[in-house]
């Protein structure tokens, strides 16, 4: 694919998922559009775009599609029969993405690509559900971290949440989530269903996290923000901010607005207008993503530059530096191996990074230009 070719495509697919009309040249590269789409987790939107407009779209696209949906569908019969199994040992899931997500938020559950399943259980439970999957085959590839373990079987990964994010990235009141919880059922068979400001907060930060690298989490978070209907934006801002989101709101706001202009309601808009400063760090943390300088927000420090970027709080954002040098799972484990005393961690932790990312990087991290 050459950079003319995808910067063209890439201009076509976000035309798609905007809504904008569509005019295909006789030079388009279906494979350039294709591989994008695929990448982004949005080929059955793009598809569907593009058929909205009556536009010939060759074969090759075509094929595509339809072995998305098939993978889809293994995907959503392997969820309803894990759902079956949990609910025979009485333990309540909350599917975090996936099918259930694609029918909650797009109405069909072809039209939102996944490769795993994510199932969310309460921390008493977590051992049982562990204990359920390996008695079926499943087998762990990884321990468990500070909030989930994988598990996989014939080729499928699910990955079973007893949180949904490492407590040192933000908070989420899991405690609240599983108290509003609503339960619902995919294929006749039951779940528990966040409430709508939950999974909203949950798809922010599950984006942030990651650094929003692809279009469908953008496109999550924009149809999560407008399916709110529960309470009036002003107080969906009050508890994001009392839950310690307020940021991750922003950030994800403030995405949605750069990738899909006018796509969110325009009273959220206001409600948010109400915190200049806020609106300006979560602009500054979109600058950065949008330039490419966080990557993944995986394997490196940038990411909790980024976190320090979009805090307004200096307090909290000294805390959340200090954070970033207390001792992690793997540092433990490090330890144990080296068998250098536990409580050693914490000297160990500075120089593991230092190791890792050198000076420069973690130093940019810590200190970002603009803080």
């Amino acid at each position: 694919m050459s950079g003319e070719a995808a910067i063209r495509e890439a201009e076509l697919l976000i035309q798609c998922l905007r809504g904008s009309p569509l005019t295909l040249t006789r030079d388009t590269d279906w494979r350039a559009l294709l591989a994008l789409a695929e990448i982004h987790g949005v080929l059955p939107l793009t598809h569907r775009a593009l058929a909205a407009n009556g536009l010939e779209i060759p074969e090759l696209f075509l094929n595509a599609v339809r072995n998305s949906q098939s993978s889809i569908e293994v995907l959503a019969a392997q969820l309803e029969q894990l759902l079956a199994s949990f609910a025979e040992y009485s333990i309540e899931v909350i599917p975090l993405k996936g099918p259930v997500l694609a029918v909650t938020l797009y109405g069909d559950i072809r039209m939102r690509p996944c490769t795993d399943l994510d199932l969310l259980v309460r921390i008493s439970d977590f051992t049982r559900a562990e204990t359920l999957l390996t008695s079926a085959g499943w087998i762990a590839s990884s321990p468990a971290d500070v909030y989930h373990r994988k598990f996989v079987r014939n080729g499928i990964l699910v990955e079973l949440h007893f949180g949904v994010a490492s407590p040192r990235s933000f908070p989420f009141d899991l405690n609240g989530v599983w108290g509003r919880a609503q339960s619902s059922t995919f294929r006749s068979q039951p779940l528990k269903a966040m409430s709508e400001v939950d999974r909203a907060l949950f798809l922010l930060l599950h984006g942030l996290k990651h650094a929003y690298p692809k279009l469908i989490w953008i496109l999550d978070a924009d149809f999560a923000l407008n399916a709110v209907r529960e309470c009036s934006p002003r107080e969906f801002v009050e508890r994001a901010r009392a839950q310690g989101l307020e940021q991750v709101l922003y950030t994800g706001c403030t995405m949605v607005e750069e990738v899909l202009p006018r796509h969110l309601p325009e009273d959220l808009l206001l409600a948010l207008a109400v915190s200049p400063k806020a609106m300006q760090a979560a602009h500054t943390g979109v600058e950065r993503i949008l330039a490419g300088e966080i990557g993944t927000g995986r394997g490196g420090p940038e990411i909790w530059g980024l976190y320090l970027q979009i805090e307004t709080e200096p307090r909290k954002r000294w805390n959340r530096r200090l954070m970033f040098f207390i001792p992690t799972i793997e540092d433990y484990r490090w330890t144990a191996s080296h068998r250098i005393p536990r409580g050693l961690a914490l000297l160990v932790r500075p120089f593991r990074l230092l190791a890792k990312y050198g000076i420069r990087r973690i130093w940019r991290a810590a200190f970002p230009s603009s803080v």
